[in-house]
């Protein structure tokens, strides 16, 4: 039972980063997150629900860097960038 409450916080959760003109948005499941939402699942995952950004390549640096911002403030430590 504990070992299946494990592997289930261990799933992280697989966040898009998606850049458009003027706005940085972040989505997750195909779904953009609006601020509300995003701050509900940033204290998700500032309690350790693991996180991996997708950046796609045209992502800007300033996009990105904003999104990283946003998720420190709120506490969140682990980040894991993928391709």
């Amino acid at each position: 039972m504990i070992l299946l409450a494990l592997l289930v916080q261990a799933a992280p959760t697989d966040v898009v980063v998606i850049a458009r003109k003027r706005r940085c948005d972040v989505s997750v499941a195909d779904r953009i997150l609006s601020s509300r939402e995003f701050d509900a699942r940033a204290a998700e995952w500032a309690a350790g629900v693991p996180v991996r950004v997708h950046a796609p390549s045209s992502s800007s640096r300033k996009c990105l860097t904003r999104i990283m911002f946003k998720l420190a403030d709120r506490g969140v430590r682990l980040v894991e960038f993928v391709d």
